[in-house]
């Protein structure tokens, strides 16, 4: 009798056991299933992480690059709207003062002299826009503004025109404060750096530099001439018709010459553009490439999995059924 009940309880242990492993196996198989992903990557390696650590840390890498191609894709595109507006605002402001000019009406002169003041604040406005919490036209500066306001300008161009005996004085005069080195827009009217902005890196070999600020010469000109056609309205010069006529028939010419300028700046902004789209698609790339070689680590071939699963979910009835058949023997089942 004795031998006969250690045994079946032997039986009951080895059965226990059994049981065990069998629904470890089938728990591990079902999350793998249900995550896709391998319970036990240390064996799946072999124990060594070197080559799973490398395509994370590759992984990470690339997270780095595509916030700095988005930020700089995002910078471009904004710098890129502003540009364009500028450059329509300038086509069509220099046709009408030259259409203006050549009819020698006075009453139309006052009329596009104010529309040229309204461009030139929408201009000064654009220039000090900022993409997402940067600057964009005022260089390394990216906290700040990138020029004084235009009512500030106009009246800092005002007294620069104040005493101005005739028309060629009045455009001499605008023209030192724009463009002249150490004059009034480098000392007081820009606010920006000197400085360009950091270039994006937008992967381990490429990078961009956006190098537009608001004191570029192209810029320059064009607040130049547009603010020689606002001032024609200012009552400190008292301007006859002829003067003002005179005034916006320059400013329209001179910001007529300055257009190739403004496409050439757009173009090189363009390049810029053409490069992020390129760095992105290849940062696109080698991110498909990294987490296909990490898929092929941690991940489950799902077929695989699922028909041991199967498997081992028969194994785990029988095992049921063998265990029901042992705990349901009566006293009299040991002693036979």
């Amino acid at each position: 009798m004795s031998i006969a009940g250690f045994g079946t309880l032997a039986q009951h242990l080895a059965m226990q056991r059994q049981m065990t492993s069998v629904k470890d196996d089938f728990n591990r198989l079902g999350q793998e299933l249900a995550s896709g992903l391998k319970s036990d990557i240390g064996s799946s390696v072999g124990g060594d992480f070197r080559a799973l650590n490398d395509i994370e840390r590759q992984l990470t890498v690339l997270d780095s690059y595509d916030q700095s191609t988005l930020d700089a894709k995002l910078f471009t595109g904004a710098m890129q709207t502003t540009l364009d507006r500028l450059h329509s605002m300038s086509s069509n402001l220099s046709e009408s003062l030259i259409t203006t000019a050549s009819s020698g009406t006075g009453g139309s002169a006052t009329t596009v002299s104010d529309l040229a003041m309204q461009d030139f604040e929408t201009m000064v406005a654009a220039l000090n826009g900022r993409s997402g919490d940067k600057s964009m036209f005022a260089g390394a500066a990216t906290d700040g503004a990138a020029t004084i306001s235009a009512t500030d300008m106009m009246t800092h161009l005002s007294a620069a025109v104040a005493g101005s005996a005739t028309v060629n004085d009045v455009i001499t005069a605008i023209d030192d404060w724009f463009m002249a080195p150490g004059g009034g827009f480098e000392t007081v009217g820009y606010l920006g750096s000197a400085n360009q902005l950091s270039p994006f890196q937008l992967s381990e070999t490429e990078s961009t530099s956006v190098q537009i600020k608001a004191d570029n010469a192209e810029i320059r000109q064009l607040l130049r001439d547009t603010a020689i056609a606002a001032i024609a309205n200012d009552p400190g010069l008292g301007l006859n018709n002829t003067d003002k006529l005179e005034l916006l028939d320059t400013a329209g010419k001179a910001m007529l010459a300055n257009q190739d300028a403004i496409i050439q700046t757009r173009a090189n902004l363009g390049y810029s553009e053409e490069r992020i789209e390129i760095a992105a698609a290849g940062n696109a790339a080698s991110r498909a490439s990294f987490s296909m070689a990490k898929n092929d680590i941690v991940t489950v071939d799902t077929t695989e999995v699922a028909g041991q699963y199967q498997a081992v979910q028969v194994q785990l009835e029988m095992v049921y059924t063998i265990t029901a058949r042992l705990n349901s023997m009566s006293l009299m089942d040991y002693m036979r």
